[in-house]
């Protein structure tokens, strides 16, 4: 739910006057956090108690804005698509639907964590105590909202679990525009994380990784030693318990069992692996946890495990500075012209404070899922119509100057890239394997900033591509010294996967669909999580509904028949915009779009009949 902060002694005009600022300075916050005594909470109800209205009050403010008409720009001109505002509301009626859909999960009482694991309810009755109740917000109002007809179709089970803590509109609006923006690009990256969920690439260096941790431990002088109890990740995906707080007794058998049935996975480290530790650790809890455990492909396995090994090593890993990517300060000072845009320069930047924007220490999820919408960072990468989440990962740098220490101390990571193959596996875990409804998670374009504090040096160029590993060949092909170049592996994905146009959304659905398939074949008996479909608020770990391969078959067949549709019936030239989502001759126009022919199908016609078709067969 979007919240918005401002002190005692201010009105709500201070929330609803936009602001004009475009970037504050780097790693500089735009507004100061308020002390307890003097703040007040202004849901967003209290604003505009009608949400679509309230839709419209942030359109408007967002046609004003000009980072937020940048974005719209950028977006037609990427997408192929109308993303241009007209009278409170885009144009094109898909774009529309999608803003509306947003604006479900971000409006909706019951979608919101402020720090309590057990806060997803389905009724506000039920979380109101946990949740709303210490934040001064009025049972009564927030019934009644949760009522609306608006949010009827909600899945509360299913949501993202987000809140907002805003103090101006004007941020609002840019958080939303950018959501609407990188609407497709949510789309790709999951596509792309598919892939390299498949990637027999990625999984070499990570059983690499894996391998110089049991060689160390063996060696004669010096072994390393491994504090077992400081393990994260894997007691959640072994039993379900996140952040198991246990003893050495308990946690040694499962890390090393893990390790070693990792390692028996592959002819290059099979003689590594000890089959006595392999099933001792299948036999524990009477093989549940093992059971459960062979559930996740190899490469999320591996990076549970490299990334619990990075607090268990005896020396801890250093987040530093956070590296982030920007476009010059005068680019973004020029927003909205975006003239000469592919030739914009761009560079990391480190930045000293990584949630200058926090609301505070009351609020303890909000700075995850709030972005700084005035930092240079989050403007440049709405820019690249990148999926933004939790922002720039000081896990991601931290386990990365853990595993460089380790690199330090023994031999056999001198050809392993481990800030790739940290970052981009943290990508694959996050956006596919991690419980979206508890807290928040970097994405991909997030996570591999972090792989520019890896500072050693290495020469990838002649590492051979495998044919068919799309997607770490791209990492490859953009990360020659091993640290990823943001934007131009960013770029590759994008393009890899677009078919600019009224059907992108549609075409984008068969290459996920191709993307699941690949990943089922490649790792043959293991889930693929659809948290989306997972409405039980309580279900956790590899229990949420999953994806098999009857499904990718049934989008296969709609796909067919979609195919016939738009052959059949496909609009004409000089169509509708706000109809079928085709670009307008200027993102700035505002003249109404020709209407349609009489009786002419438009795209979401088509995309209903061939869901209805596809449904039957």
């Amino acid at each position: 739910m979007i919240l918005f902060l401002r002190s005692n002694a201010e009105a709500n005009t201070v929330i609803t006057t936009p602001v004009a600022t475009i970037v504050a300075p780097r790693a500089t916050a735009k507004y100061a956090q308020l002390a307890r005594a003097v703040r007040v909470i202004v849901p967003w109800y209290d604003l505009q108690a009608d949400p679509e209205k309230f839709g419209q009050l942030l359109l408007q403010v967002a046609a004003g804005d000009p980072v937020c008409l940048a974005l719209l720009e950028r977006a037609g001109q990427v997408w192929g698509m109308d993303f241009s505002i007209h009278a409170g509301a885009f144009r094109a009626a898909n774009v529309q639907k999608h803003y509306l859909k947003q604006l479900q999960i971000w409006l909706s009482p019951l979608s919101g964590n402020l720090g309590h694991k057990d806060a997803h309810r389905p009724t506000v009755d039920a979380q109101f105590t946990r949740l709303w109740e210490g934040y001064g917000l009025k049972k009564g109002d927030l019934n009644a909202v949760a009522a609306l007809p608006f949010f009827k179709t909600l899945k509360v089970g299913g949501r993202r679990d987000r809140i907002q803590f805003y103090r101006n509109v004007t941020e609002a609006a840019r958080a939303l525009i950018g959501e609407v923006t990188s609407w497709p690009s949510r789309t790709i990256e999951k596509i792309s994380m598919l892939y390299l969920l498949g990637s027999p690439g990625l999984v070499t260096y990570q059983r690499a990784m894996l391998a110089a941790v049991v060689r160390a431990m063996a060696q004669a002088q010096g072994p390393l030693q491994l504090n077992y109890a400081m393990w994260e990740y894997l007691p959640y995906y072994l039993r379900g318990n996140p952040g198991e707080l246990t003893d050495v007794g308990t946690a040694r058998p499962r890390v090393l069992g893990a390790i070693h049935h990792c390692l028996s996975e592959s002819p290059a480290t099979v003689a590594l692996a000890s089959a006595e530790t392999i099933e001792a650790f299948r036999a524990l809890d009477g093989g549940k946890e093992f059971n459960r455990w062979r559930l996740l492909p190899p490469v999320v396995r591996c990076q549970v495990l490299l990334s619990d090994l990075a607090r268990m090593f005896p020396w801890r890993g250093n987040n530093g500075r956070h590296q982030r990517f920007e476009f010059p300060q005068a680019r973004l000072d020029g927003l909205p012209s975006l003239a000469g845009f592919a030739a914009w320069g761009s560079t990391m930047e480190a930045h000293a404070e990584p949630t200058p924007h926090d609301p505070g220490r009351d609020f303890p999820h909000a700075a995850g899922w709030t972005r700084h919408e005035f930092c240079p960072n989050v403007v440049s990468s709405r820019l690249m119509l990148a999926p933004l989440y939790a922002g720039t990962s000081g896990h991601t740098q931290g386990r990365i100057s853990a595993w460089s220490q380790f690199a330090q101390h023994h031999q056999g990571l001198a050809a392993v890239p481990v800030g790739m193959v940290i970052s981009v596996g943290y990508s694959v875990l996050w956006r596919l394997y991690y419980d979206k409804r508890t807290t928040s998670f970097h994405t991909l374009f997030e996570a591999i900033q972090g792989s520019h504090v890896d500072a050693a040096a290495r020469d990838l160029r002649n590492v051979a591509r495998i044919d068919g590993d799309v997607l770490w060949n791209t990492v490859l092909d953009n990360a020659p010294t091993g640290k990823i170049d943001v934007r131009g592996f960013w770029t590759a994905c994008v393009n890899l996967f677009k078919k600019p146009g009224p059907f992108l959304p549609r075409h984008l659905k068969l290459e996920i669909s191709k993307a699941r398939a690949f990943v089922t074949k490649a790792c043959p008996g293991s889930v693929i999580p659809r948290w989306n479909r997972t409405e039980d608020a309580d279900v956790t770990g590899s229990a949420v509904a999953v994806w098999d391969g009857d499904q990718n078959l049934d989008a296969f067949r709609e796909e067919e028949v979609w195919k016939f549709l738009v052959e059949t019936f496909s609009p004409p030239p000089g169509a509708s915009s706000a109809s079928t989502g085709l670009p307008a001759a200027s993102s700035a126009a505002v003249a109404p779009s020709p209407a349609l022919p009489p009786g002419q199908p438009t795209a979401s016609d088509l995309d209903k009949i061939a869901s209805l078709i596809g449904d039957f067969l």
